[in-house]
C-alpha cells in the first residue's frame, strides 16, 4: 500500500498510516483530515489517542507553515501557560470536535504576521457574535447536537420489492450500478415467469416494455418503466438512510444557521433560506429508522395501524359475533302449525319444519356476521377495497362457533401490505428526490457549523474575560488595565510597559521588577506571558488595551523550589543559553536568585541581562529581591521597577498597588509585617513585637 506522504510525518509508521487509510478510505482523505485539523476524527482511528492526534496536526501545521509549536514556546513554563489558556477556551466549546480542534491553534513568531492578522480579522466578527448570542439556550442546545455525519448502518435488502428485467442489456446495467445490493433483480423471458416471480413480492418494477400490455391478476402490484432510473428512485431508502442516520446533527446545523443568520446574514451563504426550509421539512418527514415519520401521511399511518391492530380486532369481532349469535338464538321462538307437528310422526319427513328452523337460524347468523363485519370496519376505519376482503372472511355456511376463512384473511393482509408498500414507495421517492440534492450540502453545513463552534468558543471566552484585540506594534509590550486570567477571583487591573513605547523614557527593554512578597510580581509575569501567547495566536488579550510588538519566541522561567543541586544548577544555566539566539524574544524570569547563594546569583543574573541587552530584539522582565546587587554588577542600562506595600487596612491586610512604579526600587515589607504582629497580639508577645517595631521607627 502506498503511504509515502503519511509516513513522511514523524511518528507515523506503516502501521499507523495503514490504519489512517482504512479509517478514512484513502491516503488523500487522511491527509485532508490532518490539514483540516480534525483531531476528533483522527482520534477515532484505532491506536490514535486525542493527544497523539493533536501532535499529528501540529506536525501537519509545521510542514505547511514551517513553524512548530515549540518554536515560539521555548520553555516548559511557556508551554504550560499556553496549555492552561487552551484549557480555559476548550471549556466554552460545545462539541468534542471543537474542543479537540482548539488545541491545534498555536502562537506564531513574528515572521508569520500575516497569519496572526488574518486570525485577528476572523475573530473580530466572532467576538461580536458572542456578545450577541452568548447564553442563547436554543443555540447552545443546537451546537451540542452537532457531530460529523456518519455512514448509515446500511440499507437491508428489501423483501417486498423486486426488479424484473425483460432484456439482458438492462439487466447487466442494473447489476453494474450495484442495485442488487438493495433489491432482487431477475431476467424474465415470458409472462408466466413474470407473474410467477411477482407473486412473491408486494411490488414488482418491470423494466422494459415487452410485457406492459399484458393482462395480469389483480393481486399483483406491477410498475412498468422503460428506464431503470436513478438510485433515489429505485431505492429511495438508500438516499433517505443517510439523512435518517444523521437527522439530529443536520437539524442542529440548520437551527444553528437560522440563529446565527439573524446576526450574520451571510453565514453558510451557499444554502439559501428556501433551501434550508425545504431540507428541514424533508428531515421532519423521516424518522431515525429511515421510514416516514408518524403524522406525515394520514393514509400511511392508517394502513400501518390496520396491520398492527388487525389480529386483535378480528378476534374481538369473532368473539362478539359468536356471543351475538347465541344471544339471538336464546331470544328466538319458532311457531309451528299442527300439521307441521303431525308431519314429524308421519311415514315421510316434512321438509317445511326444517325450512322454518333454518330460516330462523340463518337470519340470526347473517345478522351476527354482518354486525361483526361492520364492527371490524369501524374499529379499523377500513375502506371499500379492504371491505371486499372482509366480506368473505366469515363462512357462508352456518356453523357454530362461527369460523373464519383464513385464505380471505391472508388476502386481506396482502392487499393492505401492497397498498402500504405502494404509498410508502411513492412518498419515499418524493422525499429522496428532494434529499438527493442536499447530500454534499448536508456535509458542508455540518462541517461549517462545527467550525463555527470552534471560533464561537473563542468569542465566548473573550466576552467572559473582557478580552480586547491588541494592536500590533513594531516592538515592546505595553498593557493598559491588564489582568491575569488564571486567577479565580477578579484580578486587579495592572498597567505596565516593557520595551519601546512611543519613544518614552520608560520603554527600556531590560527590566528588574522588585517588590513585596505577595505583591503580585509572579501574577504580573503570568499576565505578560498570557498576553504574549494570545497575541501571537491572533487572539484577544486580557487587557483594556494593549500594544504588542511581535517577537519570535517566549522564554518563561518560573521560580525555583529552593537552592538547586550542582547538577540542576548546571542544567538551568545551560537552558539559559537559548537567550544567545539572534531571534527576537521576550524573557520572563521569576526569582532566579534561588538557584544558588545570593552573591553568585546576582552575578549570574547580571551576565544574563547584559547578554539580553546586546541583542536589540530582546525584551526581559526579571523578578528579583536582589535588584541593588544586580544593578551594581551590570554594565548596561537596566530599568528597576517596584511593587510596594503602602500600609495596613482595617483588617491588617497589606495595602498594595499592584501596578509597578517605573524606575523605583521597592523595599520588602518587614516593618509592615512586624506592625501587623504588634497590632494583633497581646501581653508579652505584644511587648516583644513592639520592641522590634521600635527599631524601625528609630532609623
Amino acid at each position: 500500500m502506498h503511504v509515502s506522504e503519511l509516513t513522511a510525518f514523524p511518528g507515523i509508521g506503516d502501521k499507523i498510516a495503514t490504519r489512517l487509510i482504512d479509517h478514512f478510505g484513502s491516503e488523500q482523505a487522511a491527509m485532508d483530515a490532518l490539514r483540516r485539523r480534525d483531531v476528533a476524527s483522527l482520534a477515532e482511528v484505532p491506536g490514535i489517542s486525542e493527544k497523539y492526534a493533536i501532535t499529528l496536526v501540529h506536525q501537519a501545521i509545521a510542514r505547511q507553515d514551517g513553524v512548530a509549536i515549540g518554536d515560539f514556546l521555548q520553555t516548559p513554563e511557556a508551554m504550560a501557560v499556553y496549555d492552561k489558556i487552551i484549557g480555559l477556551i476548550r471549556s466554552y466549546a460545545h462539541t468534542p470536535y471543537s474542543r479537540a480542534k482548539l488545541s491545534t491553534y498555536i502562537p506564531y513568531p513574528a515572521a508569520m504576521a500575516g497569519q496572526i492578522k488574518a486570525m485577528q480579522a476572523t475573530l473580530e466578527g466572532y467576538i461580536k457574535l458572542a456578545e450577541a448570542l452568548k447564553g442563547d439556550a436554543c443555540l447552545e442546545q443546537a451546537l451540542k447536537k452537532l457531530r460529523y455525519l456518519k455512514k448509515p448502518a446500511g440499507v437491508s435488502k428489501s423483501r417486498d420489492r423486486v426488479i424484473l428485467v425483460d432484456n439482458k442489456k438492462d439487466y447487466d446495467a442494473i447489476l453494474k450500478g450495484g442495485i442488487d445490493r438493495y433489491l432482487d433483480v431477475h431476467v424474465v423471458e415470458n409472462v408466466h415467469d413474470l407473474v410467477d416471480l411477482a407473486k412473491g413480492y408486494a411490488q414488482a418494477l418491470v423494466v422494459g416494455g415487452k410485457y406492459a400490455a399484458g393482462d395480469y391478476p389483480e393481486e399483483l402490484s406491477l410498475e412498468f418503466v422503460d428506464d431503470p432510473g436513478d438510485l433515489w428512485w429505485l431505492v429511495p431508502e438508500a438516499t433517505i438512510g443517510l439523512f435518517a442516520a444523521n437527522k439530529e446533527p443536520l437539524e442542529a446545523a440548520l437551527e444553528t444557521i437560522r440563529i446565527v443568520r439573524a446576526r450574520s446574514p451571510g453565514f453558510c451563504g451557499y444554502l439559501d433560506d428556501a433551501q434550508g426550509a425545504e431540507l428541514a421539512a424533508e428531515l421532519a418527514r423521516i424518522g431515525p429508522d429511515g421510514d416516514l415519520a408518524p403524522g406525515v401521511d394520514a393514509e400511511t399511518d392508517r394502513l400501518k395501524d390496520v396491520l398492527a391492530r388487525f389480529n386483535g380486532a378480528l378476534q374481538a369481532a369473532l368473539k362478539k359475533a359468536n356471543a351475538d349469535l347465541q344471544e339471538r338464538m336464546d331470544r328466538s321462538t319458532v311457531t309451528l302449525k299442527g300439521s307441521q307437528l303431525l308431519g314429524m310422526f308421519g311415514t315421510g319427513q316434512d321438509a317445511s319444519l326444517k325450512n322454518v328452523v333454518e330460516k330462523e337460524v340463518s337470519k340470526a347468523y347473517f345478522d351476527a356476521v354482518t354486525a361483526a363485519k361492520q364492527g371490524l370496519r369501524d374499529a379499523l376505519a377500513l375502506k371499500p377495497f379492504e371491505m371486499q376482503h372482509v366480506d368473505v372472511m366469515f363462512s357462508d355456511e352456518i356453523v357454530y362457533p362461527i369460523e373464519i376463512n383464513h385464505r380471505a384473511v391472508e388476502n386481506f393482509r396482502n392487499a393492505v401490505n401492497r397498498a402500504l408498500a405502494g404509498r410508502s414507495l411513492e412518498l419515499k421517492r418524493a422525499s429522496a428526490r428532494k434529499l438527493s440534492k442536499y447530500e454534499p450540502v448536508g456535509k458542508d453545513i455540518v462541517r461549517d457549523t462545527l467550525d463555527f463552534d470552534v471560533f464561537f468558543a473563542i468569542g465566548c471566552f473573550a466576552v467572559d474575560h473582557g478580552l480586547r484585540m491588541p494592536a500590533l506594534a513594531k516592538a515592546g509590550l505595553n498593557v493598559v488595565g491588564g489582568r491575569n486570567i488564571f486567577l479565580q477571583k477578579k484580578a486587579e487591573p495592572v498597567s505596565y510597559s516593557v520595551g519601546v513605547k512611543n519613544g518614552e523614557a520608560r520603554g527600556e527593554r531590560i527590566v528588574l521588577l522588585s517588590g513585596v512578597n505577595s505583591g503580585g510580581k509572579t501574577t504580573l509575569l503570568d499576565m505578560l506571558a498570557q498576553i504574549a501567547v494570545l497575541a501571537h495566536m491572533g487572539f484577544p488579550v486580557p487587557a483594556e488595551a494593549a500594544e504588542v510588538g511581535l517577537i519570535d519566541a517566549l522564554l518563561y522561567y518560573s521560580k525555583s523550589k529552593g537552592t538547586l543541586t550542582a547538577g540542576a544548577f548546571e542544567t538551568t544555566i545551560k537552558d539559559f543559553s537559548k537567550i544567545m539566539s539572534p531571534a527576537t524574544k521576550l524573557v520572563l524570569v521569576d526569582e532566579l536568585e534561588s538557584i544558588t547563594e545570593p552573591g553568585a546569583s546576582a552575578k549570574i543574573i547580571a551576565g544574563i541581562l547584559e547578554t539580553l541587552y546586546e541583542n536589540e530584539g530582546s525584551e526581559a522582565v526579571f523578578v528579583s529581591h536582589l535588584a541593588e546587587q544586580i544593578t551594581a554588577g551590570t554594565r548596561c542600562p537596566v530599568r528597576v521597577d517596584g511593587i510596594e506595600a503602602k500600609g495596613l487596612d482595617a483588617d491588617l491586610n497589606l495595602i498594595v498597588d499592584r501596578t509597578p512604579r517605573y524606575n523605583y526600587l521597592a523595599r520588602s515589607t518587614p516593618e509592615l509585617i512586624v506592625e501587623r504582629l504588634t497590632r494583633s497580639a497581646a501581653g508579652d508577645k505584644k511587648a516583644f513585637y513592639s520592641r522590634l517595631l521600635a527599631k524601625f521607627k528609630s532609623k
